[in-house]
């Protein structure tokens, strides 16, 4: 029926088979038990076959292209979604437009192209978008995954829609959201960065918010450790944080 009407059903991708050598999705589609689809690399709709690992799990929307009876076995098409939901998303979307955008993936940082950690987001039909960690990241002390795991969801406003660039909107300023931190006040921190002899710290009790304090007398503390700090100074309007090491966690 879907194959017929050229209907677009979803699908669940199941792995990455390597039929002849080259890597396709492998589908499964729910309420068809037995059923399976495949979807070639030319057909994902991704411009990097690199990028197929990261959807399995994850449910799509195909178009069925074939059937084999036979072996229960569909030859399938995203490349096509994606291309119509493009054409309906540049007819639609306008700057300042705020979307809800699912999380595809996070993707580490690139070298060889000099691309940042960015999270990668599908905000229609399959239409995907990126947004750099500078730009997503809330808390400096977590790693994106944790802050946006895939399959969650936020809201970005529309920057541009040819090309299509996206930015995460912000709800709350982290240091207006803070709790009233009082000098002599005990907090469990996460080291974000060593510089020279400063200490750049984020209390669990307000992510995003970054203070800083003196590097210990002795021994040393790296990116990542778990600490216990006394407040020293907090002012929330010039955006302060000054804090006291007193131990590791």
């Amino acid at each position: 029926h879907a194959k017929e009407r050229g209907l677009a059903i979803e699908a669940e991708v199941a792995g990455v088979a390597y039929p002849n050598g080259s890597p396709a999705w492998l589908l499964t589609f729910p309420g068809l038990d037995g059923a399976k689809g495949l979807v070639p690399s030319s057909e994902t709709g991704l411009g990097d076959p690199k990028l197929m690992p990261r959807f399995v799990g994850q449910k799509v929307r195909v178009k069925v292209k074939g059937l084999d009876r036979e072996s229960g076995l569909a030859a399938c098409s995203r490349r096509e979604v994606v291309a119509e939901a493009e054409e309906r998303l540049k007819a639609e979307l306008r700057p300042g437009q705020i979307l809800e955008a699912l999380v595809r993936a996070v993707l580490p940082g690139d070298r060889e192209s000099g691309k940042p950690a960015r999270l990668l987001l599908d905000v229609g039909g399959g239409v995907l978008a990126e947004i750099p960690y500078r730009k997503a990241a809330v808390s400096q002390a977590r790693s994106l995954a944790e802050q946006f795991p895939p399959g969650s969801t936020l809201e970005v406003e529309v920057v541009s829609v040819d090309p299509l660039v996206v930015s995460p909107v912000r709800k709350t300023d982290p240091w207006q959201a803070a709790p009233d931190f009082h000098r002599g006040q005990f907090l469990a921190c996460t080291v974000v960065a060593v510089r020279g002899s400063t200490v750049f710290l984020e209390p669990d009790l307000a992510p995003g918010v970054v203070g800083i304090a003196p590097v210990p007398l002795r021994g040393a503390v790296a990116r990542g450790d778990r600490v216990t700090c006394a407040v020293a100074k907090f002012d929330r309007e010039k955006r302060k944080l000054h804090l006291r090491l007193r131990g590791r966690i």
